[in-house]
């Protein structure tokens, strides 16, 4: 005789999990707050239910079952798979979202460089300079030049 058993897992986000499964290969159904897995045991398909912040991993207690997967034939083996898969995925997310950082300062940085540049030019043309903008490599180099008689 088996229970049902919920196993606690490290799996908070949703897009990561299903992102996981699918390099897995694992499929799957989303009903609600659980993703139903084609593992299928006494109870029917084992599932992650999200509950309290953390996806829980619901399937039978019995050890023996013989399941429909060829891999990951213990419940631990697969949430081993599925673990190392989520962290692979959680460090992808990471990488996109420092890159993304890194686009929106250097986006931000230049918006500053033209503000100050702009606001030079208007300076010195209000005190009647001319303005010559010289670029060296990937620096602006601004050449204020006034001519008097």
């Amino acid at each position: 005789m088996s229970a049902v058993v919920k196993t606690v897992t490290p799996f908070t986000q949703r897009e990561l999990l299903l992102e996981a499964l699918d390099e897995l290969s694992v499929e799957y159904q989303e009903k609600g707050n659980a993703i139903m897995t084609e593992r299928v045991d006494d109870y029917g398909a084992q599932r992650f239910i999200y509950e309290q912040g953390a996806y829980r991993f619901q399937h039978d207690s019995s050890p023996w079952r013989q399941l429909n997967l060829k891999e990951w034939k213990t419940v631990s083996a697969f949430l081993g798979a599925v673990e190392k898969a989520y962290h692979q995925a959680y460090e992808r997310l990471q990488q996109r979202l420092a890159e993304e950082e890194r686009r929106r300062l250097e986006e931000e940085r230049q918006r500053f460089v033209e503000q100050q540049k702009q606001a030079v030019i208007q300076r010195a043309t209000e005190q009647g300079y001319n303005v010559k903008e010289i670029r060296k490599s990937n620096k602006i180099q601004l050449q204020l030049v006034r001519t008097t008689y």
